[in-house]
C-alpha cells in the first residue's frame, strides 16, 4: 500500500509539473505574439507618380497655381504618350465638375525643343475622360463632342512654342477658332495652360541634350 501511495504521489506531482509547464509555455506564447503585432510597423507609400504645377484659371480669370498628375507615360523613339488629371472649372458642383484626364502624345524627336508638338489628344476613346459640364454652362450645344470638333482636335500639331505664345486667360492659341470657344473660356484657358506646362516637363526630360547645348 506504501508503495502505491509512493507511486501515486509521483504521478501526481509528474502531472503537476507538466500542467506548469504546459501553462506556462501558453502563457509565454500569447504576449509573443501580441509584441510582433506591436512592433509590426505600417510601411510608408512613396507616391508612384510624377507631377507638375500649372496656372489654374478661376471663373473670371483668377491665377493660382494647381497641380496636375501625371497617370501614364510611356515613351519610345518616336514620342511619348501622357494621361494627365487636373482640375479645370472649380466655379460648379463636383456633380458636373471634377478632375479631367488628357491623353496627349508628344513627339521626341524634333532638333529644336520649341517645335515638339502634338501629335495626337483626347478626352474620349477610353484613353480620356472629359471632366467639365456637358453641355457647358448655359450653353446646350457645347457639348464634349463639339468641344473636340472645334478645339480639341485642332491642337494636333501646334507646337510648344505656339503654347509659349499663348496670351493667357479667354485667348487661345494660333489656329483655335475663338468665336467657337468662346462660351468655353475657363475650360480652354486651363488646358491650355496645362498643356503649356507640360511640354516644358517634357522638354526637360526628353530633349535635356538638346537644351544643354
Amino acid at each position: 500500500m506504501k508503495k502505491i501511495n509512493k507511486y501515486l504521489s509521483l504521478l501526481l506531482i509528474l502531472v503537476l509539473m507538466l500542467t506548469f509547464v504546459g501553462c506556462s509555455k501558453g502563457e509565454g506564447t500569447k504576449p509573443e505574439k501580441e509584441n510582433k503585432k506591436s512592433k509590426t510597423k505600417t510601411t510608408d507609400i512613396e507616391n508612384p507618380y510624377d507631377m507638375f504645377h500649372y496656372t489654374h484659371y478661376a471663373s473670371g480669370g483668377t491665377p493660382e497655381e494647381e497641380t496636375a498628375v501625371i497617370l501614364f507615360e510611356q515613351s519610345n523613339s518616336t514620342f511619348t504618350s501622357y494621361q494627365v488629371a487636373f482640375i479645370s472649372c472649380t466655379c460648379r458642383d463636383p456633380s458636373v465638375n471634377y478632375y479631367s484626364v488628357m491623353y496627349i502624345e508628344l513627339l521626341n524627336t524634333k532638333d529644336d525643343p520649341n517645335d515638339a508638338s502634338i501629335r495626337a489628344i483626347t478626352f474620349g476613346n477610353n484613353q480620356g475622360l472629359f471632366g467639365d459640364s456637358n453641355p457647358t454652362y448655359g450653353t446646350d450645344d457645347y457639348t464634349p463632342e463639339y468641344f473636340d470638333e472645334v478645339f480639341v482636335q485642332p491642337l494636333v500639331g501646334k507646337k510648344k512654342s505656339d503654347f509659349d505664345a499663348w496670351g493667357g486667360y479667354k485667348t487661345q492659341i494660333k489656329g483655335i477658332d475663338v468665336d467657337a470657344v468662346t462660351s468655353a473660356s475657363v475650360s480652354t484657358s486651363n488646358i491650355t495652360s496645362c498643356i503649356k506646362s507640360l511640354f516644358e516637363y517634357h522638354v526637360n526630360k526628353y530633349y535635356a541634350d538638346k537644351i544643354a547645348k
